[in-house]
């Protein structure tokens, strides 16, 4: 299996599908009531062909980062994917792939819908919590990255580049879900703790372009000679 293929367009900084060649558009998020974090090691397999995996067929996993009770009362897994926090239910179509279902490595099992005891735990938490949407953008939850995600800034549409660990993820009272990464300039102690004021949403700034999972970000820090040739390439087509 391979991490998820992605590829920045020079004439545009927006993340570019490699599976349709064209720009990637943010769509809404969903309406999120809870989110719970995943430790179990639980991963989203998708694949640029719909129906059942088949001898032969590419894979791709992604480790899931939260499971989330939505406003319907579904339970959906959530992965960081291009800009913003989706469900793994919304990797459905020929732009972006298509979801596979939830894998357990520990078992080696593949899973149509969420684990129950997710469901049990985020349902009992929005019970006992009395979670009220408003438009307000009041933070409801604020739980550490646990995958190792990163965010990719750039100024110059990607000519030169910066990346930032994502510190937290934050739930607001509107339903929508922030990625925090921390401001050095505004740091007053060590550590940052979850909350701190030194902490700032990728979407406040201008220069934000896209979330980069923990293997390519390593790849990235590491100066990989094939990866870096293929940003090359990309960056100056």
């Amino acid at each position: 299996m391979k991490p998820p293929k992605v590829h920045i367009n020079k004439a545009n900084d927006k993340v570019v599908d490699l599976f349709s060649g064209e720009p990637y558009q943010s769509g809404n998020a969903p309406l999120i009531m809870r989110l719970a974090s995943e430790v179990d090691g639980f991963e989203a397999l998708y694949s640029d062909s719909h129906g059942t995996p088949h001898p032969g067929q590419e894979v791709y996993s992604v480790n899931i980062l939260f499971w989330a009770l939505l406003g319907d009362g579904s339970v959906v897994g959530m992965i960081p994917w291009f800009d913003q926090l989706i469900s793994c239910t919304d990797l459905n179509h020929p732009d972006t792939g298509f979801f596979l279902g939830y894998f357990d490595p520990g078992v080696d099992d593949l899973f149509a819908v969420a684990p129950e005891h997710k469901r049990i735990e985020l349902e009992s938490a929005a019970a006992y919590f009395h979670f009220e949407p408003s438009q307000e953008a009041v933070i409801i939850q604020e739980l550490p990255d646990t995958c190792g995600t990163h965010a990719i800034f750039s100024a110059d549409q990607m000519q030169t580049f910066s990346m930032a660990e994502v510190f937290s993820w934050r739930l607001l009272s509107n339903g929508k879900v922030q990625a925090m990464v921390i401001n050095l300039q505004d740091v007053e102690r060590w550590p940052v703790l979850l909350g701190d004021a030194a902490l700032m949403a990728c979407e406040d700034s201008d220069d934000f372009s896209c979330f980069f999972q923990y293997r390519i970000a390593v790849k990235l820090k590491q100066n990989d000679k094939d990866l870096q040739e293929l940003l090359d390439q990309l960056t100056s087509s």
